[in-house]
């Protein structure tokens, strides 16, 4: 059995790619959960600035 040396310590080299796997997806998330706080604090501040006629 070889073992890779990671950030996680000695792991099997499909250990070690099924954590970089993990690692690309969490990072999409938060990357996806931002863009869509994102849009949503837009959306709001729009409804908020016809509520008051307001324009932006």
């Amino acid at each position: 059995m070889k073992l890779i040396h990671s950030k996680y310590g000695y792991e099997t080299p499909e250990w070690t790619a099924a954590d970089a796997r993990l690692e690309k997806w969490l990072k999409q998330k938060k990357i996806d959960e931002k863009r869509r706080s994102d849009n949503e604090r837009r959306i709001f501040v729009q409804k908020n600035n016809k509520k008051e006629g307001g324009a932006m």
